[in-house]
This record gives C-alpha cells, sequence and structure tokens, in this order.
C-alpha cells in the first residue's frame, strides 16, 4: 500500500489531529498557562511525545505540524514551537505508522536547496511518512526579518517549488534553475518515493495551477455548506485540468465537551460537541467530499490524553483507520 493511501480513500474521510497537542485555549488550559506566566498563544508541550505517541498507537491517519518561525503576540499563535523540519525528523523516530504533515511550511521564507534536502532525508529517515504542506504565509512581520519582499510571495513560491521539484529528479539539471552551476550538481539524498505537496489554501496561485502541481488541497475550516461549495470548486479544477482525483483537506477546531451527551454548538473554525454526538458531525464533512479532517483540540475541555481516548473508542471505528 502507498503510504498516501492511509489519509485518502475516495469517498471516505480520515481522520488527523493538529499540533500543539495542548488545551491551552480552553478556559482550564488558559488558567494553567497564566500559572505558568506563558504568552498567549505559547503552548504547555511538555507531554508532547507520549501524545504523539498515543495518536500513532490509535490510528489516526496523520499528525500535522505548522511553521510559525516567530511568535508575534499579535496573532497569539506559537503553533507547537519547536521547528517544524527538526522536529519532523524526531517524530519519524518516535513513532512507527502515522502520516507526518506539515500544514504548513512559509515557502517563501524557505532556502529551496535547503527545503528540498530537509524534506527528502525525513522521507527517507520516516519510511515514507512524509506530507509536504506548503502555504504563502500570512504574518507580514516575518519578511522583513528574512530580507524578503511581502508582496512578491507568490512568484517566489512557484520559483522556490520548481527548485524543490528539479533538486529532488534523479541526474536533476539545477544547471536551469542556477546559470553559474556545472552540470552534474546533485542534492542528496533523493526521496525514496515520491514526496506527496499539498498547498493550503489558495497560497497566491489559481486554483488550475494547484490542481496540476499539488498532490492534495488543505483548506482551512468552513461550515459544512460552504465546505461543500469549495469541494466542488476543487473537483472542477482538477476536471478543468484533466487531472485524477485528489484529496481535499480541511480541519476543524474542537471542543470536547466532558458531558458526553451534549450537542453540537458551532464556534468560529468548529464547535463544542460531546463525543456521542461528535461522529454525526464528522460524518456531515465526509457526506459533503472531504477526504481527510485534521482536529485541532486547543479549544478541548476535555484533556487531550482523554480526548484522544474517546475518539479513538467511539469515533475512530466509523471512518477509515490504518
Amino acid at each position: 500500500m502507498n503510504q498516501f493511501d492511509k489519509l485518502y480513500i475516495p469517498g471516505k474521510m480520515t481522520l488527523g489531529i493538529e499540533f500543539p497537542l495542548d488545551n491551552d485555549w480552553s478556559s482550564d488550559g488558559n488558567r494553567k498557562r497564566l500559572e505558568d506566566n506563558r504568552p498567549f498563544g505559547v503552548p504547555d508541550i511538555s507531554n508532547h511525545l507520549a501524545l504523539a505517541k498515543q495518536i500513532d498507537e490509535a490510528g489516526f491517519a496523520a499528525l500535522w505540524l505548522r511553521d510559525v518561525p516567530v511568535y508575534d503576540p499579535n496573532f497569539g499563535d506559537g503553533a507547537q514551537l519547536f521547528d517544524t523540519l527538526p522536529y519532523l525528523g524526531y517524530l519519524s523516530a518516535a513513532t512507527k505508522n502515522i502520516l507526518l504533515g506539515t500544514a504548513a511550511i512559509v515557502l517563501p521564507l524557505q532556502q529551496p536547496i535547503k527545503l528540498a534536502k530537509a524534506a527528502a532525508t525525513i522521507e527517507n529517515l520516516s519510511d515514507s511518512r512524509l506530507l509536504l504542506g506548503l502555504g504563502l504565509g500570512d504574518r507580514p512581520v516575518e519578511f522583513p526579518m528574512y530580507n524578503i519582499d511581502y508582496n512578491k510571495r507568490p512568484e517566489i513560491f512557484r520559483d522556490n517549488l520548481d527548485i524543490i521539484k528539479e533538486a529532488w529528479k534523479t541526474n536533476s539539471n539545477l544547471k536551469s534553475k542556477y546559470d553559474f552551476l556545472n552540470s552534474g550538481i546533485e542534492v542528496y539524498p533523493k526521496p525514496k518515493k515520491d514526496i506527496p505537496l499539498v498547498v493550503a489554501g489558495h497560497s497566491g496561485q489559481s486554483i488550475d495551477w494547484i490542481a496540476k502541481n499539488a498532490q492534495a488541497w488543505f483548506n482551512y475550516p468552513r461550515p459544512v455548506a460552504e465546505t461543500l461549495e469549495n469541494r466542488k470548486y476543487w473537483c472542477s479544477a482538477l476536471y478543468d485540468e484533466d487531472q485524477a482525483a485528489k484529496p481535499y483537506i480541511s480541519a476543524i477546531h474542537l471542543n470536547l465537551d466532558p458531558n458526553d451527551n451534549a450537542t453540537f454548538k458551532p464556534h468560529r473554525f468548529g464547535g463544542t460537541v460531546g463525543i456521542n454526538h461528535l461522529t454525526k458531525y464528522l460524518k456531515e464533512y465526509e457526506n459533503v467530499g472531504v477526504n481527510h479532517m485534521a482536529i485541532n483540540l486547543r479549544k478541548s475541555e476535555t484533556p487531550v490524553n482523554e480526548a484522544i481516548a474517546k475518539i479513538k473508542e467511539i469515533v475512530l471505528p466509523d471512518f477509515v483507520t490504518i
């Protein structure tokens, strides 16, 4: 079985978990944050390894990490604190089955040769479990720090991706990208298998470009009805560009209510619901064509380890598991 098949089974939906593995946006989590004197959005990741192993062993399809180069209090989000690429290498050794995805690496801030080498290294060491999600970046403060023009992000995104793809090829022609090079220059290691590329949002590109150049489209949390329209938009682009079906990925911010029988109440990017009604809620997304759903538990009033255990026991059996 191709590793990508763990995430994508046509007509079905798989489930993943999104870092950070902390409920620091819940009432209890916020109280602990204040006690620890942490800024808002800086999670407690002291239990990250045990939780990552629990999620892997539970049978979830993917673990998703975000790329936040610097903490900006105006955004109030430090992601999982650890730098994404070395942390992926660590997680590849600490887990066995789960896919490891980025949602998403800020591609315009990356040196493409370095990213090509790092991604191929992780792909080799993880038994081809890497999903390379790429995004444009939306935090203006970061770009001057990297001496990069914020307004040129879409162009840089395309150029960097072209270089990465060329670097991964056997007998690559990097001279075509860097005219000062001698022929025969190579970047090693090469990926053992194709690394699935996942574009987050539009990343400054047309939907037709994404349909041709990515293996999946990762979209931000949306209500069910809006998700259906976005899924139709994706399928139309694939058809227009003569592409085979490719997965539509989304995410939700889930507050798993300690009351198991609590019915669903919406909030921005997701909602609050008890475990006994969570399957019904997620099935609504499966029914409109979402192929993979990444669950973010930062708002969960149920502690993360307990939420994972409940979802494993009650919800996962109704969805595709690895």
